[in-house]
């Protein structure tokens, strides 16, 4: 997997992976290690207090394959979209029977013609593919300016910002940050405390208590924050 692995035996929050990003890592009396992949793509292992690190990375590479049927199945069963739904924050979407598919993407209208005969999956196909392109517009008018605005309000530097089609959010140890498109499609609270909880991750590359505590400073109620955003899937 390309990971630096370490004998160490204290108690370990969380594993970044190459393939898999930050994987979370919680603990129980069990005595046995358990993998359990969330509605929102994140990895979260559930092992004993004071595991070997060794052990934990030999189990995901042992559960690799595992992981990414979950992962796919999850994509798979996203979002189904009809007619008259919004998209993003400043669209709605309008579902047409024609004779040729086509789009037609207006200030605040998105027109999809769907040929009659077209099956629901590949109908669903070619939505979605019409709602990442929107998404991907909003997403680059917006995100990369208020990023800067919460980098500069509260005193942080970043080196550059990618939007992505995965995870809400990450932060590299280089300094880029990557942000999801489908965060145009929660409130801007919820985005907020993202973008603010990859920054976050500028000055610490883990989840540990400093990590909260300084999250927390700068936005109060980032827990529930957090507990909240697990009730939205990145996926469209």
């Amino acid at each position: 997997a390309g990971s630096i692995r370490s004998d160490r035996v204290i108690d370990i929050t969380e594993l970044s992976d190459q393939e898999f990003g930050r994987i979370r890592v919680t603990h129980n009396r069990s005595g046995v290690l358990r993998l359990n992949i969330r509605t929102t793509g994140e990895v979260v292992l559930s092992a004993p207090f004071s595991t070997k690190e060794n052990r934990l990375r030999d189990f995901i590479d042992r559960s690799r394959s595992g992981i990414r049927r979950a992962l796919a199945e999850i994509k798979s069963h996203s979002h189904s979209y009809s007619d008259g739904d919004k998209i993003g924050r400043s669209h709605r979407l309008r579902l047409v029977t024609g004779v040729r598919a086509g789009v037609t993407i207006g200030r605040n209208l998105v027109t999809v013609t769907l040929p009659a005969g077209m099956s629901d999956g590949l109908k669903q196909k070619q939505i979605k593919q019409v709602v990442a392109k929107v998404l991907k517009q909003e997403a680059q008018r917006y995100l990369p300016k208020r990023l800067h605005y919460l980098a500069n309000k509260h005193g942080y530097t970043y080196q550059r910002v990618r939007l992505t089609k995965t995870r809400w959010g990450s932060c590299s140890s280089k300094g880029t940050i990557s942000l999801n498109i489908a965060l145009m499609t929660i409130s801007e609270q919820l985005s907020d405390y993202v973008l603010l909880h990859e920054l976050t991750h500028t000055h610490h590359m883990n989840h540990g208590v400093g990590f909260w505590r300084e999250l927390e400073t700068v936005l109060p109620g980032a827990k529930l924050l957090d507990r909240q955003l697990r009730h939205y899937s990145p996926y469209l």
